[in-house]
């Protein structure tokens, strides 16, 4: 028997997924927004790694306080395989185990169908200059709900790499310090759960008070249940935008990388409206009638735009 400060593998599995993928593409997407002390994405080597906590894996999993873990996938063989560590208990319960396999599956988009995808958008020129090509793409998605929403609403009407600063800061202030058996460069700390932001002063990390209010009221619903993340997305969106301070482009983000919509399309985001044209870019109304060519796959299209124009 190992000791209980050892790591060690707690769930593996491998998934299948349907072909062409571009596992460079997504992981290139993961790895810009890479958070620090959460995340660690090797895109040459073609390996995804997050820290976790398995008591959040599923509301019927026995009750239990943190459980904090490793996830780390490999994507350098013929099919993805994903590992849990971590450094007490047995195996995980069999829910948890499926939920693994569940939120892998979510957050790469391995169930998307490619050969739908190019179909719907391959004859569209505004898709296709720049170099851009819609085999094999595939939609962020999310190991986390919550976490996403967080990301989403801290992304408001900055860059990437300000989003990325600002969700560092709050893993920093309220995350949970992994076992010293299982920490190493990058993966120091949990993703804070709704509870533990719901009760942070949140301009400590340097929101303006009235994304600040937005956040903490997010994470109020969500840590007391009237706003549940896995429920259906229609309702999601309604009690999203009844949060002051969470607007369309906030809603329709968190609806692509979150709730798995595959329509979904933030019309107004500046870098897809700057990815059709740089210099003149189209208004969102004008970008929202221009996607309606492109349903059901609105948001495959907009990955694609991100591509070329190195946002999202």
């Amino acid at each position: 028997m190992l000791p209980s400060w050892m790591p060690h593998v707690v769930c593996s599995l491998e998934a299948s997924c349907r072909r062409p993928f571009d596992v460079r593409g997504l992981l290139e997407f993961f790895a810009a927004r890479a958070l620090p002390g959460v995340e660690v994405v090797d895109t040459e080597r073609l390996l995804y790694c997050r820290t976790i906590d398995l008591a959040r894996l599923s509301p019927d999993a026995p009750e239990s306080g943190p459980r904090l873990g490793v996830l780390r996938v490999d994507f350098g063989g013929s099919r993805l395989s994903a590992e849990v560590h971590a450094t007490a208990g047995e195996g995980l319960e069999s829910c948890r185990e499926e939920e693994v396999e569940l939120r892998v599956r979510r957050l790469f988009d391995l169930d998307a169908n490619p050969d739908a995808i190019r179909s719907g958008l391959s004859d569209h020129r505004e898709l296709a200059s720049g170099g851009q090509s819609s085999a094999g793409v595939r939609i962020p998605g999310a190991w986390c709900r919550f976490e996403t929403a967080v990301r989403a609403v801290l992304g408001q009407q900055i860059s990437v790499a300000g989003a990325r600063t600002l969700a560092g800061r709050l893993v920093a202030a309220a995350g949970r310090e992994l076992p010293s058996g299982l920490i190493e460069p990058g993966l120091e700390r949990t993703f804070p759960g709704p509870d533990q932001v719901a009760s942070l002063d949140l301009r400590t990390i340097g929101l303006p008070g009235s994304r600040a209010r937005a956040l903490g009221d997010l994470a109020s619903e969500v840590a007391t249940g009237a706003l549940r993340l896995d429920a259906d997305p229609r309702e999601v969106r309604r009690r999203l935008l009844d949060i002051k301070g969470i607007g369309p482009w906030t809603v329709e983000y968190i609806a692509m990388r979150a709730l798995g919509d595959r329509d979904a399309f933030p019309a107004s985001d500046l870098g897809l409206r700057k990815a059709i044209d740089r210099d003149q870019p189209p208004g969102a109304a004008e970008l929202e009638a221009m996607a309606e060519a492109w349903r059901p796959m609105r948001a495959y299209a907009a990955i694609l735009l991100w591509r070329r124009g190195g946002g999202g």
